[in-house]
């Protein structure tokens, strides 16, 4: 018979719960389970405002983004809460954005790039594909090769 010795397992240790997503930082800051609580009860409609800011886009554009009508946005600035989805798409427009911006190392030149058609996406605006994952993952692979130095 061969000697047993008891495996003492470690307990595990409350964690802190997740802060709140309430800027721009705090959504590059959030740990995956803090970032999927916060989209899942809807970001903070005031994010709009700073992504729309730094983006130096327009409402209508804005509200083009996240997929709804200027007038919903509207109502979400009053009501103070986006939906999941919307919250969804807000992520996805900030994560881009901030992927660029380490990319060209400028929010100007990240700006620029994102509301210029690109002949490596075959001449759509990266922030207009981006509406939807797909073109969002598109305009991910592309800023990675041009980060890495890849050609097209």
């Amino acid at each position: 018979m061969t000697n047993c010795k008891p495996v003492l397992l470690s307990m595990p240790t409350p964690s802190t719960p997740p802060r709140p997503v309430e800027s721009f930082e705090d959504l590059q800051a959030a740990g995956l389970s803090g970032l999927l609580e916060s989209i899942d009860e809807g970001l903070p409609a005031r994010l709009t405002g700073e992504i729309q800011e730094r983006l130096a886009v327009d409402p209508e554009e804005m509200a083009t983004l996240l997929g709804i009508s200027p007038r919903t946005l509207k109502r979400r600035g009053e009501s103070g809460t986006l939906t999941p989805v919307e919250s969804e798409r807000l992520y996805r427009i900030a994560r881009l954005f901030r992927k660029s911006t380490s990319v060209f190392e400028s929010e100007e030149e990240s700006r620029s790039w994102l509301k210029r058609p690109q002949m490596r996406l075959g001449g759509e605006v990266p922030l207009e594909i981006a509406r939807l994952e797909p073109g969002a993952r598109e305009v991910e692979r592309l800023l990675g090769r041009i980060e890495h130095g890849v050609p097209a």
